[in-house]
């Protein structure tokens, strides 16, 4: 979509998102030959393409759907938001974190300008587990171009 978007004015930003399902295979639950081995697992993608690198934009959106899902962040990525987070209803046991991640852990974002969404629940058996990434995009990446001209994301 920014492909055939990219006449248009970005003075103000440039904001996109998507919510889907995607297929995968899925070889666990397979219990008749009727059974396609696959399952629909929901994803959710944003990008935002200004005159800033609109870190901030991202960021605060991840928080946003966190709270609308009713996740709860941790006690010490509270303390270092400062009094910015106003406590509302979550479900119990289910905490989100935000942390940076270190350079050459995803090579796709820019050094220093990338960070990883974890959550804590009860099905995690009270475990961080890695549920997405978000950032600056690396100019590496933003060169390598597919064969069709459209910019990989």
């Amino acid at each position: 979509t920014l492909q055939h978007n990219k006449s248009s004015s970005f003075t103000g930003g440039f904001k996109l998102f998507e919510i889907s399902d995607v297929v995968l295979p899925d070889d666990k639950y397979v219990m008749t030959e009727t059974i396609v081995g696959a399952k629909n697992a929901r994803r959710a993608c944003a990008t935002y393409s200004g005159p800033t690198s609109g870190f901030e934009v991202i960021h605060g959106l991840v928080d946003r759907i966190m709270t609308l899902c009713e996740v709860a962040p941790e006690a010490d990525y509270v303390a270092s938001s400062g009094n910015a987070y106003k406590k509302v209803h979550c479900k119990e046991g289910w905490y989100y974190n935000i942390r940076e991640l270190k350079d050459g852990d995803v090579r796709t974002y820019f050094p220093g300008r990338a960070a990883e969404v974890l959550l804590t629940s009860p099905s995690t058996g009270g475990k961080q587990v890695v549920i997405g990434t978000f950032g600056i995009l690396h100019p590496d990446v933003l060169d390598s171009k597919s064969s069709d001209g459209l910019i990989p994301m």
